[in-house]
């Protein structure tokens, strides 16, 4: 089987607005969504602190992986997804 030890760092810029324009004053968080798939990210990984704009996945099989991230509010609404990144893993 294949061995599962590779990494793809996630990095995106803080939103500082919400989509209506207003100045965001209430972000909670982010959640990053991954797989293999760039129609079906179905691995979710939640970054319970908003002042975290990089994360490390590690684990993960060869394979091509495609993540996007979106941000959580305090009431637990989430934005629409970012362009999906994409990496090979060898």
């Amino acid at each position: 089987p294949p061995i599962s030890s590779g990494t793809a760092t996630v990095e995106w810029m803080p939103p500082l607005t919400t989509t209506d324009g207003a100045t965001l004053t209430n972000l909670a968080g982010y959640r990053i969504y991954y797989g293999t798939d760039v129609t079906r990210l179905v691995q979710r990984i939640d970054v319970n602190n908003p002042g975290v704009a990089t994360y490390v996945i590690e684990g993960l099989a060869p394979a091509t992986y495609y993540f996007a991230v979106t941000a959580v509010n305090a009431h637990g609404a989430e934005s629409a997804r970012s362009n999906a990144g994409r990496k090979e893993i060898s």
